[in-house]
C-alpha cells in the first residue's frame, strides 16, 4: 500500500490488487465461520467472523483510498512552512544515516541515505517553487479516479451473543496499509498536548506509545466497553492488566502442547492465503495480539511447533484508533515546529512473534545471564505487515537453541534475532514463498548484562575445575547454518559497556550479595569483577 496519495497507475494497480486479494479472503472466512456455526463451534465462528470483519474493513480502507481525489497543490503559505520544517528533518536523517553507519546496518543505511535524498530533492524543489516570481497556474483539475472494487458483502453473522463488530484499522508506514483519518487538533485537548509536550523532550517512542495504550484501554476500549464475549477481550485484558504481557504464555512442554491441541486446525483461508506451504498440520493462532503474541519463560525442555502466528492487529479497529492518537499529537507536533514524530501502530516496537526468556535459575534472572537450555522453534509460520520481530531475545544466554523449518516473513527489522547464543543451530529457515530465508534475516548478538544497562560479552572465561557439559560453563559456539558475516557475538555493540574473558560464576557470585537494580548498580558491579581480574573491559 502506498504510504501517501498518489495518481501513479501501478500504485493504484497494486491496491486494486490488494482490495481483490482481502475480497477473496473476507469470503473464505465467512465461509469458515459458518461451517463452525454448522458443528456448533462458536469459539472458532467468533475467530472467523472477526477475521472477516477485518478483511472487509481494510478492504473498504482501500477503497476509499482509491476514490479520494490527489491533494491540491501547496498554497505559498504551506510552501514557506514546509521549508522552514525541512532542515530539521535533513539533520535529523543524516543523524540517523551517521548512526547506521557506525553500526554497519546496510539496511537502515539505505533506508537513511534515501530518506535524506528524498527530503534534500522536497527542499530544492520547493526553494524553487518559492523563488518563482510570476504567479503560479491554476493547477490543472485531475479526472477523478474510476471507482475501485467494493469490498466482499457482510452477510448477517448468526453468531451467538451478538455484540457491536468493531471496525477493523490503519497502520502508516509500511508495506501495505495507510494512514488513518487526522483527527481535528484542538489546543483543549489535554491528552494530546500533555503526550506531545512530554514526548518532546526526548523522542522516546514508547513513553508515547504506551501513553496511547492506556488511553484507548481506559476509554473505548474499557472492560465497561467492550464485551466479555469479544474475541479480542482477552488481549485488551492483558494488556491492561500489564503492558508488556503476550497473550500466550509457555512456561513448559506441558504449556505448549496444551497450546496446540487447543488452537484450531489450519483451513482453506490459511492455505490459500500461504499456497507455497503445506500448512496441513500446523495450528493457528488468535491474529489480534498487541504485544507478543507468545513468550517462552523457562528454564528449557520446550518445543514451540507447527504453529500459524498472524498478525492481522494492524488492520483492527484498534490500530486504527492507535493511529488517530498518533496523528493528533504528530499534528500538534508539526504546528509547533517541531521535529520529533511518534511512530504509528504498524512500527511500534516490543512486539514479538516468539520470545525466548531464561527463567530464574538459583537466583540469576535473565540481566545477570541466567541460561535456556534444549529449546527447538521450528515448523512455524509467521507473518506480520508491521514492525513485528519473528523470534527474539534480547536477554539471558542460550544452551542449545534450535530454530529450524520456520516460515518467517515480518515487516520489522529482526526477523530471527538472538543474544546470548551459546550453542545450537538455525537452519532450514525459508520465506512464505518457500524461498531459502536470507542471510541478512538472521544475527546473533553478544550476551547482554543489566538489560537497559546495556553491557555485554564478548567472550567468557571458565574455572578450570568446569568441564564443558557443566550447566555452569559458559562459551560461545559455532552455530550451525550461521555464516560468519551475520554471527556479531564478539563484536564490540556501540554506545555500550563491553566486556571480554568474563567468568560467569564469579559474577553471579558478585550478584547475589546484592542485585543491581540499576544501570549504575551493574556498572559498578562489572567493575569489581574487572578489578579482581575475572573481566576485562574491551575499549
Amino acid at each position: 500500500m502506498p504510504q501517501t496519495l498518489t495518481t501513479s497507475t501501478s500504485d493504484r494497480a497494486v491496491v486494486k490488487a490488494k482490495i481483490l486479494e482481502l475480497n477473496r479472503l473476507a469470503l473464505e472466512a465467512d465461509a469458515q465461520m459458518r461451517e463452525s456455526l454448522k458443528i456448533n463451534n462458536t469459539a472458532s465462528a467468533y475467530v472467523w467472523r472477526d477475521r472477516r470483519d477485518n478483511y472487509n474493513a481494510e478492504s473498504k480502507r482501500l477503497t476509499d483510498w482509491l476514490n479520494t481525489p490527489p491533494a491540491p497543490a501547496m498554497t505559498p503559505e504551506e510552501i514557506r512552512k514546509r521549508l522552514n520544517e525541512l532542515p530539521y528533518k535533513i539533520q535529523y536523517a543524516e543523524k540517523m544515516l551517521a548512526e547506521y553507519q557506525r553500526v554497519n546496518n546496510a539496511a537502515k543505511i539505505n533506508e537513511w541515505a534515501r530518506e535524506l535524498q528524498s527530503l534534500e530533492t522536497e527542499q530544492t524543489r520547493l526553494s524553487n517553487l518559492s523563488n518563482t516570481t510570476t504567479a503560479a497556474p491554476a493547477p490543472v483539475p485531475v479526472p477523478q479516479p474510476a471507482p475501485a472494487p467494493r469490498p466482499a458483502p457482510t452477510p448477517p453473522v448468526p453468531v451467538p451473543t451478538p455484540r457491536p463488530a468493531p471496525a477493523p484499522p490503519a497502520p502508516v508506514p509500511a508495506p501495505t496499509p495507510v494512514p488513518a483519518p487526522q483527527p481535528v487538533i484542538s489546543n483543549g485537548n489535554d491528552f494530546i498536548t500533555l503526550v506531545a509536550d512530554n514526548f518532546n523532550t526526548n523522542g522516546n517512542q514508547d513513553y508515547a506509545h504506551n501513553a496511547i495504550l492506556s488511553a484507548l484501554l481506559d476509554g473505548k476500549y474499557s472492560t465497561s466497553s467492550i464485551s466479555a464475549n469479544d474475541p479480542k477481550a482477552t488481549a485488551y485484558n492483558i494488556i491492561r492488566q500489564q503492558n508488556g504481557s503476550p497473550l500466550y504464555w509457555i512456561r513448559n512442554q506441558t504449556q505448549s502442547q496444551t497450546l496446540y491441541d487447543r488452537l484450531p486446525v489450519a483451513s482453506s483461508a490459511e492455505k490459500n492465503r500461504f499456497p507455497a506451504i503445506n500448512v496441513n498440520k500446523l495450528r493457528v493462532g488468535q491474529t489480534f495480539f498487541i504485544r507478543d503474541c507468545i513468550q517462552v519463560y523457562s528454564g528449557g525442555d520446550i518445543t514451540i511447533g507447527d504453529l500459524i502466528i498472524i498478525d492481522d492487529t494492524v488492520y483492527s479497529e484498534f490500530a486504527q484508533d492507535f493511529d488517530r492518537l498518533v496523528n493528533s499529537i504528530n499534528e500538534y507536533q508539526r504546528q509547533r515546529g517541531r521535529t520529533y514524530r511518534v511512530f504509528p501502530f504498524l512500527r511500534m516496537a516490543h512486539r514479538d512473534a516468539v520470545q525466548l526468556i531464561p527463567g530464574i535459575n538459583d537466583g540469576i534472572n535473565q540481566f545477570g545471564g541466567a541460561v535456556m537450555s534444549n529449546v527447538s522453534v521450528s515448523g512455524n509460520l509467521i507473518y506480520s505487515d508491521g514492525a513485528l520481530q519473528g523470534i527474539f531475545s534480547t536477554d539471558g544466554a542460550f544452551r542449545n537453541l534450535h530454530i529450524r523449518n520456520n516460515y518467517l516473513q515480518i515487516g520489522g527489522e529482526h526477523t530471527i534475532s538472538i543474544n546470548g547464543m551459546l550453542s545450537g543451530s538455525i537452519m532450514g529457515n525459508k520465506d512464505i514463498n518457500n524461498q531459502s530465508l536470507a542471510d541478512s534475516k538472521v544475527a546473533l548478538y553478544p550476551l547482554r548484562l543489566g538489560g537497559g544497562a546495556n553491557i555485554y560479552v564478548l567472550s567468557f572465561s571458565n574455572n578450570a575445575s568446569l568441564r564443558s557439559t557443566d550447566v555452569r560453563y559458559y562459551q560461545y559456539e559455532a552455530i550451525l547454518g550461521v555464516p560468519a558475516s551475520r554471527d556479531f557475538r564478539q563484536h564490540a555493540i556501540p554506545n555500550s559497556r563491553c566486556y571480554q574473558n568474563v567468568d560467569m560464576l564469579e559474577l553471579h557470585a558478585i550478584l547475589k550479595r546484592q542485585y543491581p537494580q540499576t544501570p549504575q548498580q551493574w556498572q559498578t558491579a562489572m567493575g569489581e569483577l574487572s578489578k579482581r581480574g575475572f573481566a576485562q573491559a574491551v575499549s
